[in-house]
């Protein structure tokens, strides 16, 4: 099986990595991902990116590498000419990047999705890039925009000079660009879809301006291939005065007017589109973060290229902008280089995701209903009726104390007589405890309702003899009248994950995975991790490697969404037909809408995969050079020098702590199960999510946690101890979300440091580790994991 010379020496290498902390930079363990080596941009080359090399049918644990009928072509790559090209997708928003009056988020609303957002409201950029015919050490742009409806008139503001006018710091500032004109039209037809630009665009200079008009056409037809397309060029950076160059920054932004009598159908008719940052002489557009600006160090404007170990999601991330002032949106965006062909889905997709599946409304206002609610297509029994209700803000759920865990996934189960796992006969495997008012109407999905009445005090102390307490939940089962209940024989309870990089993940090889479990059993503290292998949803004669839930229970995107819908909520598509429930306490079937079909699409399916699967990743934090996050220009001038300079002296300060707490957590060998980078493979399905350096912080392998984390639910080839490494990437920022946010599977852990020292089985070793470190070290290790 591992016979090859090359496998052979990755996996020498692996041995050595896991346990060496200089790998971290290269690669922390992996390898390439089976698809060759690295290679710039998102889905890079001139013709689609060669399987990834897997391991194959044959190899021991039978199964079987994802792999997709449907790859999308490269978004990224360079014509025979050398023209560089970048294809990315962009959507409306509410208002300015950098936008600020009095700091809140509501005076902040760049990653607000306006209402009406999947309507009307997405494009799709081409981006070339070419030497000047003149002087080839400098550069010409030339940015396609094919927008989804027509439209009114475009503004095309770039080359960012932040606030340099009379009033530079006002209270309502705002981004200054040095261009700020409009777009041309290109002939109708002369561009369709598939079809590369020649550029430079010899008469650019001739082509009409984007009118400012309301076109002459029906504006309740989407335009068609080629009729509408707009085009800028550009050949010199305002902000420096002089000709693009190579490695220049070019910022850009569009301002965006729908055409048409919008009204109350539709909302308003003008709004704003990301703030993109491109790299002259480099395919994709940047992850960026403000940087000092106007001749002052201390404020936070200028666009810079994120370093690379901010850089958690690759390409596919959030920029540092997006972890300003909107908590609840820090995980809700789409990767920076989503490609143009998925932006309009992705959008569409967090429509359905922010839907009640029984009256088919939104969960944000001013949205029109998807449904009507007496084709409610959740239930009869479920924990919510939306997705988004259990992933609040995308993040995760957390317990609370003496409240139903309608937010959690409760597994229920019994033993035969050999004490092997069986359906628990009253739940069907999942309990549903959901209960749902919504349109002056209360919808009961509840079989019973399961409670944490108490946590148990678990004493500790570290090796300087500071004491902690640790937290172990008790549960009470009622039925819905609060009748006391026995708890179910076997039982699991769980906390929703967020959601951020599920498709990264997924774009991870098998032989990535495969390698990483052969190499850990030569790990010094025996944190030996091996793969759990599942049955396909779509072929169950297929077995595959699991990667999703708690114990990597599902291998992909498409099947971890499917068994949400059905079990989660109760709604049933193709690869589930069948709703994934038993009995209630009361003796009524939750089966009695078998056999009428899938109450989802196919094409609703896929909406959701697309949205889950291409969610940004956010910008880690602290890192060497950062400026204060929410230092805006006016609040400085607002506050004395000596404010101004703490709050510079403790970004500092946490940046230094976070640094060494990288150290640390390596030094500690954390990284044994919880591997620091990873490569995706080049077979996935979006082209924007291969060959892409990631740091999620986990090798998605099972480990044994101990016996103080086990349930009594196993699942595949995990035991009650066997847990999937969780990633660690954005876990500082879901307390921005929940202020109440509980770590772990069952989210017993208040804190960080709690869910370290529940660690035991594999992870005991670098536990006590940990315990033994001096008080400032244990928080600058914290800092770091915050920091993520």
């Amino acid at each position: 099986m591992f016979s090859s010379p090359r496998t052979k020496r990755l996996l020498r290498w692996l041995r050595v990595c896991l346990v060496a902390p200089a790998c971290l930079s290269l690669f922390a363990c992996g390898g390439s991902g089976g698809g060759g080596g690295a290679m710039p941009g998102t889905g890079t080359g001139t013709a689609p990116a060669a399987p990834v090399e897997a391991l194959g049918p044959d190899n021991l644990d039978g199964y079987k590498p994802l792999a997709w009928a449907d790859p999308q072509p490269v978004t990224q790559y360079t014509l025979s000419d050398g023209t560089l090209v970048t294809r990315v997708g962009g959507r409306t928003r509410d208002r300015h990047a950098r936008e600020v009056g009095n700091g809140t988020p509501s005076d902040d609303p760049y990653l607000t999705f306006a209402p009406h957002y999947f309507e009307r409201r997405t494009h799709e950029l081409t981006i070339y890039e070419n030497a000047s015919p003149t002087d080839p050490a400098n550069r010409i742009l030339t940015i396609v925009m094919r927008p989804q409806w027509w439209m009114y008139g475009t503004n095309f503001r770039h080359s960012y000079i932040g606030r340099r006018d009379g009033d530079p710091y006002g209270p309502a500032a705002v981004a200054l660009y040095g261009d700020n004109g409009g777009m041309r039209r290109l002939p109708e037809g002369s561009l369709r879809a598939g079809q590369e630009l020649k550029t430079p665009v010899a008469n650019y200079e001739s082509l009409p301006e984007d009118p400012n008009d309301n076109y002459d056409t029906d504006l309740s037809v989407p335009p068609k291939d080629g009729e509408f397309v707009l085009v800028k060029q550009i050949t010199r950076s305002a902000a420096l005065n002089r000709p693009l160059r190579q490695g220049d920054l070019l910022e850009f932004e569009l301002g965006i007017f729908l055409a048409g009598k919008q009204g109350d159908a539709l909302g308003r008719f003008n709004y704003y589109a990301e703030a993109m940052v491109y790299q002259v002489g480099k395919t994709g557009v940047q992850p960026w973060y403000r940087g000092p600006c106007c001749g002052n160090p201390l404020i936070p404007w200028d666009s810079r290229v994120l370093p690379t170990e901010a850089m958690a999601g690759g390409a596919m991330m959030t920029s540092q902008e997006d972890t300003s002032n909107q908590p609840d949106m820090l995980f809700l965006q789409a990767g920076t280089n989503i490609a143009g062909i998925n932006i309009q889905p992705f959008v569409e997709g967090r429509r359905l995701f922010h839907t009640s599946f029984l009256t088919g409304t939104h969960a944000e206002a001013g949205n029109p209903t998807l449904f009507n609610s007496q084709a409610g297509k959740a239930g009869p029994r479920f924990q919510q009726a939306a997705c988004i209700a259990c992933h609040t803000s995308n993040g995760k759920s957390s317990p609370g104390i003496g409240l139903p865990l309608n937010t959690m996934v409760v597994l229920t189960g019994d033993s035969d007589g050999a004490g092997n796992l069986i359906t628990d006969g009253r739940f069907g495997g999942r309990l549903a405890q959901g209960q749902v008012a919504e349109g002056g109407k209360t919808y009961d999905g509840r079989q019973a309702v399961l409670k944490i009445d108490r946590y148990e005090e678990v004493g500790g102390q570290f090796a300087d003899r500071t004491p902690y307490t640790l937290q172990k939940p008790h549960y009470t089962l009622t039925d819905t009248s609060g009748k006391p209940l026995e708890l179910p024989p076997r039982m699991s309870v769980r906390t929703a994950p967020h959601l951020a990089g599920m498709g990264l993940l997924e774009a991870v090889s098998e032989s990535t995975l495969e390698a990483l479990a052969t190499a850990s059993k030569g790990d010094p503290d025996g944190a030996v991790g091996k793969l759990q292998i599942v049955t396909d949803l779509a072929d169950p004669s297929v077995k595959r490697v699991g990667r999703f839930g708690w114990r990597g229970t599902s291998a992909s995107v498409m099947d971890q969404t499917a068994v949400a819908l059905n079990a989660d909520m109760g709604v049933t598509t193709r690869m589930l037909p069948t709703h994934i429930c038993g009995k209630a306490s009361s003796g009524s079937d939750c089966r009695t809408q078998d056999g009428k079909g899938p109450e989802l699409s196919d094409a609703d399916l896929e909406l959701l995969v697309r949205y889950t699967s291409l969610l940004a990743v956010p910008a880690a934090r602290h890192f060497e050079g950062e400026q204060p996050l929410g230092i805006h220009a006016e609040k400085i001038l607002a506050q004395s020098p000596a404010e101004t300079a703490a709050q510079v002296q403790a970004e500092n300060a946490m940046q230094v702590s976070v640094a060494r707490g990288r150290e640390l957590f390596v030094e500690a060998r954390c990284t044994a199960c919880h591997v620091a980078t990873l490569q995706t493979g080049g077979a996935h399905r979006f082209a924007e999510l291969r060959r892409q350096t990631i740091r999620p912080y986990t090798d998605l392998l099972l480990h044994d946690m101990g016996e103080e984390l086990a349930d009594t639910y196993p699942q595949g080839r995990a035991s009650p101890q066997e847990w999937r490494t969780a990633p660690l990437w954005g876990l500082g920022l879901l307390e921005r979300i929940d202020a109440k946010v509980r770590y772990l599977h069952d989210g017993r852990a208040r804190t960080v440091e709690e869910a370290i020292l529940w660690h035991g089985g594999q992870g005991k070793a670098s536990r006590e580790r940990f315990k033994t470190m001096n008080a400032d070290d244990r928080r600058k290790v914290i800092d770091f994991i915050k920091s993520l």
